[in-house]
């Protein structure tokens, strides 16, 4: 078995799937490496992986375009004919066992929210997760937060954090 680890951000927000009866999760990642010449030229270079993962992952509403995740997985090639270029080409596919979301949150969410019921501060950590968030089944669905600038944040059950959105 080819074993493979991947870092990247996601290209465009994950899609569930369903084929033969069985539901599957796709999305692709990619890693650009940039470099100056000796001339002082900029070069870039983009590798895109696609990866596959039975189900649904517990973060599937989190992988949205621009995440940065981590994979791991067992590994394929793939050799295809591009319909833009014509030109045969390879990639490859992870079909994961694990993901985790990783990396900078830019300004999405804060790292101190409050609630918005009683103003306790609640810590948001790396993953925008709450561990002050966490609650039983019997409890609302979801936990209103806010930030210092009045911005409104809800957390799931789990603790997990995403910008409020009106229905």
């Amino acid at each position: 078995m080819l074993q493979a680890i991947a870092i990247g951000h996601i290209g465009g927000d994950a899609e569930v799937k369903q084929a033969n009866g069985n539901e599957f999760t796709t999305f692709r990642i990619a890693h650009t490496d940039k470099w100056t010449d000796d001339a002082g030229q900029v070069h870039e270079n983009t590798q895109w992986v696609d990866v596959t993962m039975n189900g649904k992952p517990s973060v599937l509403e989190y992988l949205k375009k621009g995440q940065q995740v981590f994979v791991s997985g067992s590994a394929s090639m793939r050799v295809y004919s591009s319909a833009k270029d014509r030109c045969m080409k390879a990639g490859l596919t992870i079909k994961a066992r694990q993901i985790e979301l990783i990396g900078g949150r830019g300004d999405e969410i804060p790292t101190v929210l409050f609630d918005a019921n009683t103003g306790a501060q609640v810590d948001v950590r790396k993953y925008y997760q709450a561990a002050q968030c966490v609650r039983a089944e019997s409890e609302p669905e979801w936990y209103p937060l806010v930030s210092r600038s009045q911005e409104r944040f809800v957390a799931d059950r789990n603790g997990w954090i995403q910008k409020y959105q009106e229905q």
